[in-house]
């Protein structure tokens, strides 16, 4: 069972795993600013029961709701959820892909929240190293 820390920074309040494969795709919608949603297609770092890790070609702002659908490994189907930026790790200089935090704040049905924490705790993913 996926088991609850505190990293040192205070940042986290559960394991992260990282999937074996090199790309976990992911697709995040910001909540739309005018009648034209947006998908932005990227890839997890990481995830947890609590959050997520991801990389897109534009950084999006911290503190936008987002929807968050994840296609993991080892998984048929995908995740969602909605949840929040909560961090952008700048890149001085850099005008590629931006990583991004975002913590989950609710599962589009139980189903979503029960299947990522029973796959976290399978075994097919590591603890992040």
């Amino acid at each position: 069972m996926v088991g609850t820390i505190i990293n040192e920074d205070n940042r986290r309040a559960a394991d992260r795993f990282a999937p074996k494969a090199g790309y976990t795709r992911v697709v995040i919608a910001p909540a739309p600013q005018n009648s034209e949603p947006l998908e932005f297609e990227g890839h997890a770092y990481d995830v947890s029961v609590n959050g997520l890790r991801f990389e897109l070609d534009e950084p999006l702002e911290e503190g936008s709701s987002v929807g968050i659908e994840i296609h993991l490994p080892g998984l048929l189907g995908s995740i969602r959820t909605r949840g929040r930026v909560v961090r952008i790790f700048d890149e001085d200089g850099d005008h590629g892909p931006r990583r991004m935090a975002a913590t989950f704040q609710s599962f589009d049905t139980p189903l979503d929240a029960s299947r990522l924490t029973t796959h976290l705790g399978s075994g097919y993913f590591g603890p992040e190293k």
